[in-house]
Formats: structure tokens, sequence, C-alpha cells
């Protein structure tokens, strides 16, 4: 036996509503709504979790990982910037060098902020990878273990290796940037061949930092 469900009655026991222009959710038995979009966080470890959150978003993209895919295998940027080793014989990574992955993304949020306008996950990350494909962030190439030793605050990466326009970055956003994050910036920023205690001849004393 066939049962036919009356769908205009299960919307009307639902009750839930949408108001499609400003993307928001609501029902005339509830006081709150529901917004695809927020202006701020309650607390700063929402912020945090938010951040966090959109930088997971944009590393496990199509479009990202195209990004860095177009960098090794099309433009052949496939050695490492330091010790000149080749993507045949090690493990290269491209790494964000002006800024980080994180703190390109809190910028974008806190520009949102200040400026009060609503944002949501997607739109965030979609500013991020428009700006990786409008080459206005730094990079490197590395080998993984460079990579590694960068994160644990055992290596200097002179500027003069960085690709992408890395200064378009500080000048735009450099205003929405934590100060503690804004000062370690700075001291990338000055930080050249000559001040590292190795040359790309020196593969020795690189490993050695």
């Amino acid at each position: 036996m066939e049962t036919t469900i009356d769908l205009s009655q299960l919307k009307d026991e639902i009750d839930v509503k949408s108001n499609v222009e400003s993307l928001e959710l609501y029902s005339d038995n509830y006081p709150f709504s529901l917004s695809l979009r927020i202006s701020n966080f309650e607390s700063e470890s929402d912020y945090k979790k938010f951040v966090k959150s959109c930088e997971r978003l944009v590393r496990s993209c199509t479009e990202y990982r195209l990004w860095k895919r177009y960098i090794i295998d099309v433009l052949q940027i496939n050695e490492c910037m330091i010790t000149k080793e080749k993507i045949d014989d090690v493990t290269i990574e491209v790494h964000h060098h002006l800024p980080s992955m994180y703190v390109l993304v809190c910028s974008l949020v806190n520009r949102c902020i200040e400026s009060s306008e609503e944002f949501c996950s997607f739109d965030i990350a979609q500013e991020a990878i428009s700006l990786h494909f409008q080459n206005k962030i730094g990079y490197v190439t590395l080998l993984k273990s460079m990579h590694e030793k960068f994160h644990n605050g055992k290596l200097g990466i002179p500027i003069d290796f960085v690709k992408g326009d890395y200064k378009y970055f500080i000048t735009n956003f450099s205003k929405y940037i934590d100060e503690v994050d804004l000062e370690k910036i700075e001291e990338r920023m000055v930080i050249h061949e000559t001040d590292c205690g190795w040359s790309r001849n020196n593969y020795p004393a690189a490993m050695e930092m």
C-alpha cells in the first residue's frame, strides 16, 4: 500500500523559513535565526578555531594543490633553495614565507572584522586562495628536513630567496596583523644569505644550523 506525504503540511509543521538575500534561516516559532555569515566572535578561542578551520579548508582544496603543483611541475621551481638538491633525489615542499598561511587567514579575518564586513569560512578561504593565484604570497621551495628545521626555529631563510610578491601583502595587510606576528615578519624581512652562517655552496654548514 502506497503512502502519500502531504509536503505542504510537513512544511508547516517544521516551519523553517529562509531569507534568501541575507542567507539566513529562521522560524516564526523561535526567537533565534541562523545566518551563514558572522561579523565577530564571542571569544578568542572561537576566533582561533575559525582561523584554523579556514586554514585547513584552503590546504585541503583542489586549487591549493594545483597551485603547488604548478610551481614545482610546470615552473620547475623544484629544488631546495638552500641546499640546491633536486626533487628527483629528495622531497621538496612549498613553504609559505611572508606570510605563513595562518597569518594570512588571520589578516583576512581581521580585515573583515575591522571593516564590519560579515563573512563565512568560504569567503575567507576563497580570498586566501585568490591571493595565491594573484602571486601576492611569498614562498620558497625547501627540502622537507629544511622545512621542518625552519618551523622548529632552527633556520633563517634569506629574503632574497623568496618568490611571489610578498611586499604586496605587507603593504596592504600589515595593519591587520597581530603585533607579535608583525614583529616576526619584520625580523624575517631583513635576513640575507650573508647573515645565515651558510651559503648555497656550503651545504654542511646549512645542515649543522
